[in-house]
């Protein structure tokens, strides 16, 4: 039976003591025959001493990091025999030294609780953003104390300011705890329990999917005719196979490049606000060959630092383009036709540096854009927290960043491959005919499916492929150098950031570029 360690985690006074005793104090509590309390930090409130006793609680106290290391779990399973630890965790030590923890296969981290005073954070998330963020990053729960005072106006900023930095975490206001709610909901409830709502969300997805495509089956073909199954699972399978070791190859790459290549100086020169730094800034995504929705902490890091709009932008637009991993798989997507991958890389740029040429002569730089009071995430070491350092610690980083880039663009690849194979397999070929003999429409029907399918820009190339029979060269290109540009799961993301007035101007300005450019292209194939 695993041993369950919870993290209570912020700074001094926040009011973890008084969460940690509730939690204590609960009747569940009472079935444990033996609990370790490691506290690391000596609050104003203090614990209950005849409780300790009665619930046959022991207590280890850290006054240093340092004393956080592989042996200390060893310790506490020799000396006290856990059911269950909890930690009270100082809010100023680097939350991954305690997660970094190897720990014993009986043991296992659960949860991990932010407290925060309500009028002091946001006074901290400007001051202290490196110190706060990767404890919010890895936490599952934010709980704000003493916010009855409040503007509601600003609780609402508050909840905005940590969806930024964790979107998938739990924002609770102490006026609004329900304390036997939230501990039974992340302390005292089973496995089974705790992922029965993920485990219902997902059949629910995949009821809904199956549901519409029965429909669209029901509605252009026969009842009885099931030809279109096979079709499915063969073009689904076929993009599979043909992407994912490609993809693995590749995030091996681009880990390798993140962590042994330098970019310091071109992000100098992407600073820069002379006319040649655009091409510096569309050239600069060589270095950085991450998927795109991985370029978001980025260009907000570098927003942050005033970097100027125009540059920025041109760096986003052309960074899939140039990235050696895309241009790879686009050797590999169309074999024997390298020229594809080359137009690709021209395309991509051009439109990039367009549009940065278009901000800086209408005069828009950063401060226009970006929401006022946001904060912004910094790209660095604590999106890939790391056990040792030197060259063990690099070695470390590049395989732990290539799983890392593998799972996050695996996600993308098969939600595009199902649907690029549903899609060819069910739409009526009157459609399909339609659409063909119109390159127009082959355009605008592409570009729509690009913003839609939100398909990651080192493997959209396959996906793009797989329309070779139904649409031409030129709306297939379009629908894969525009598609990281217009992806709509990125602009929701980068609408956290930027002004939501900016990137539906961006958005038509791109796809106004992207007309032009492959108009162009068309007129001389």
């Amino acid at each position: 039976m695993a041993i369950y360690v919870d993290i209570i985690t912020g700074f001094l006074e926040s009011g973890k003591t008084t969460l940690i005793k509730k939690i204590l104090d609960n009747a569940e509590v009472e079935k444990l025959n033996s609990i370790v309390l490691i506290i690391c930090e000596e609050g104003f409130t203090e614990y209950d001493e005849a409780l300790f006793g009665q619930k046959n609680i022991s207590s280890v106290i850290l006054e240093n990091p340092s004393e956080l290391n592989d042996d200390l779990f060893k310790q506490i399973s020799f000396k006290f025999h856990p059911d269950y630890v909890i930690v009270e965790y100082n809010g100023t030590w680097d939350i991954s030294q305690i997660l970094g923890l190897k720990l014993q296969s009986d043991y296992k981290f659960r949860n991990v609780f932010f407290v925060s005073e309500a009028g002091t954070f946001r006074n901290q998330l400007s001051n202290m953003i490196s110190v706060l963020q990767p404890h919010i990053l890895n936490s599952n729960v934010v709980i704000f104390n003493r916010s009855e005072a409040i503007n509601p106006e600003i609780l609402k900023e508050m909840t905005r300011d940590v969806k930024n930095i964790n979107p998938r975490t739990k924002t609770v206001f102490a006026k609004e705890l329900d304390t036997d709610k939230i501990l039974n909901e992340y302390f005292f409830k089973s496995e089974t329990q705790r992922n029965r709502p993920l485990n219902a969300l997902i059949k629910l997805n995949i009821f809904i999917f199956m549901f519409l495509c029965l429909s669209v089956i029901l509605i252009f073909g026969d009842f009885n005719d099931y030809r279109y199954i096979q079709p499915i699972a063969t073009i689904f399978l076929s993009i599979l196979m043909q992407a994912l070791p490609f993809i693995l190859l590749g995030s091996f790459i681009s880990a390798g490049i993140q962590i042994f290549a330098s970019t310091n100086w071109i992000i100098k020169q992407i600073s820069k606000r002379s006319w040649s730094s655009f091409l510096i800034a569309a050239g600069a995504g060589f270095f950085l060959p991450i998927c795109d929705c991985g370029m978001v902490p980025i260009i907000s890091g570098l927003l942050k630092k005033n970097t100027p709009l125009p540059q920025i932008i041109t760096f986003w637009l052309a960074s899939s383009a140039v990235s050696p991993i895309v241009f790879i798989s686009m050797l590999y997507a169309f074999p024997g036709q390298a020229y594809l991958a080359v137009i690709r890389v021209i395309t991509g740029v051009v439109i990039g540096i367009m549009a940065g040429i278009i901000l800086k002569l209408i005069h828009l730089d950063t401060c226009d854009v970006v929401k006022e009071t946001r904060y912004l995430q910094k790209i660095g070491k604590d999106i890939l927290e790391l056990k040792y350092e030197g060259t063990k610690g690099k070695i470390e980083a590049f395989f732990a960043g290539a799983k890392v880039e593998f799972f996050r663009v695996s996600e993308y690849v098969i939600i595009g491959a199902l649907i690029s194979a549903v899609l060819q397999t069910i739409l009526p070929q009157t459609i399909i005919n339609f659409i063909g003999n119109n390159i127009l429409f082959q355009f605008v029907v592409m570009v729509i499916a690009a913003m839609l399918m939100s398909t990651c820009s080192t493997s959209n190339a396959f996906i793009g492929k797989s329309f070779a029979n139904n649409f031409s060269t030129i709306p297939i290109l379009a629908f894969i150098v525009m598609g990281p540009m217009l992806d709509l799961k990125n602009m929701v993301m980068f609408s956290e950031v930027l002004k939501k007035g900016f990137l539906i101007f961006l958005a038509g300005m791109v796809i106004i570029e992207g007309a032009i450019v492959f108009s162009v292209l068309a007129y001389f194939w």
